[in-house]
């Protein structure tokens, strides 16, 4: 049998397995179906800008991380640390990120009612039982950050309704600041350290790609390999090419459900299991903006209900290597899903007359560039079957040799440092 560890999805988790998998001497095959590697760590270049598939910034958290991506990747000189300068369009206004600690600019109603609210719940009980992500946002903040900004965005982000979702995606994703520290933003406007992402790494130039290539450039990665099936007894992957490649251990950082679709052996209850699995898509929309700087922000939360967009950001605030001189580029993120349709044809004029509405663009101002991407499953919805069917499928997959890994292959809310380490750790990395 074979001794090969194989590799599905050149991604930042893939990329990680094969880059490990050569630390520690094994003998492995890395397979991509496009192209060329990164998965959605890529970047493009049209007429003189740089666009991601979408915002996409580095957080590190832990020493080992940065260790290996600035200093054995050789990428120091190649990354700048950025401040985080992010905020929320609301009633019109524009007010710092996270919403819940600044609420300074907001009318005073508003104002009033958010910090009656968060007063109101202190001392909220705890459920005993498991909680949802509206009873937890009321019984932390109160009704009305919730009903203003926390009701609204996710609604808008998730496709579904808080609750609807669970509370296992938040993690260091929903920051929860002091009552002290919501007062004090509600009294002024001061930028404040709270959260994940107060700080993150970025390229100088070149786009988050630049990261995708510091792995791919210690691996040799067989581009252009579709899977099309996975052989459990055989140990064999068959991929759309004719090629056929025996496995001892099976890695795949593939969404979730297209590995269960593969696999040539599968009970039905696993097959059942992955047919529950939801996610939103995302439409991305990049626009070059020529003549001058459009915006100063890096990037803003936007949970009104009459724009279209959940989230806009801006390349040239993250390098100015990202645009031309006096140029601005930015993105827009849509989300979708089959129960929330969207018309694609009409998405780039729509993302142009809400950028306006917001006074960001301008009718004269002039297009430069365009590159839009729909990213399916882009963010993976925590409803109530998620955990049981992701649990049910990956003890199969365990017990079949087989590991998924990854924010798709994991089917989890997860960062580029979360699918580094998950790549190492499948091949046996220990640090």
């Amino acid at each position: 049998m074979s001794e090969t560890t194989v590799i599905l999805g050149a991604g930042l988790a893939g990329l990680s397995a094969a880059y490990h998998a050569k630390k520690l001497g094994k003998p492995h095959q890395l397979f991509e179906r496009e192209a060329r590697e990164g998965g959605l760590v890529r970047s493009e270049r049209v007429n003189g800008f740089t666009f991601d598939y979408t915002g996409h910034l580095l957080h590190l958290s832990q020493a080992r991380s940065r260790g290996l991506v600035l200093d054995e990747l050789g990428l120091k000189n190649a990354f700048v640390t950025v401040e985080r300068d992010a905020w929320v369009y609301l009633n019109k206004v524009f007010s710092r990120a996270p919403f819940q600690a600044n609420l300074f600019g907001q009318p005073d109603s508003v104002i009033r009612e958010c910090l009656e609210g968060i007063l109101k719940a202190q001392g909220s009980p705890a459920p005993s039982g498991p909680e949802n992500f509206e009873s937890w946002n009321l019984r932390n903040f109160g009704e009305g950050i919730y009903r203003h900004f926390m009701e609204p965005y996710n609604s808008k982000l998730w496709g579904l309704h808080p609750s609807k979702m669970s509370t296992a995606f938040m993690g260091r994703f929903v920051p929860k600041p002091s009552l002290a520290q919501v007062f004090e933003g509600a009294l002024s406007e001061k930028p404040k350290n709270i959260g994940y992402n107060a700080n993150f790494l970025y390229p100088r130039r070149g786009g988050i790609e630049v990261l995708a290539r510091g792995f791919a450039s210690h691996s040799a990665a067989h581009l252009g390999h579709i899977a099309v099936q996975i052989d459990l007894k055989a140990k064999e992957v068959s991929f759309a090419n004719g090629r056929r490649q025996r496995y001892g251990q099976l890695i795949s950082s593939l969404p979730l459900p297209r590995l269960v679709a593969l696999l040539k052996q599968k009970p039905a209850a696993i097959a059942q299991a992955a047919s529950r699995l939801r996610a939103t898509s995302v439409m991305n929309v990049n626009l070059g903006v020529s003549g001058r700087d459009i915006c100063s922000k890096q990037w803003i939360y936007v949970p009104e209900k009459n724009l279209p967009f959940y989230r806009v950001g801006f390349y040239h605030n993250f390098s100015k290597e990202l645009a031309p001189r006096g140029a601005s580029s930015l993105y827009a993120e849509i989300s979708h899903a089959p129960d929330k349709p969207l018309d694609k044809k009409k998405a780039v004029a729509q993302v142009r007359k809400g950028l306006i509405a917001m006074g960001i663009l301008r009718p004269s101002d002039r297009i430069a560039a365009e590159f839009v991407t729909d990213i399916p499953s882009a963010y993976v919805v925590y409803d109530d079957h998620r955990a049981q069917s992701v649990g049910t499928i990956q003890a199969f997959l365990k017990k079949q040799g087989v590991q998924s890994i990854g924010r798709w292959g994991n089917w989890e809310y997860a960062s580029m440092e979360d699918a580094i380490w998950q790549g190492a750790e499948a091949v046996g990395w220990k640090y």
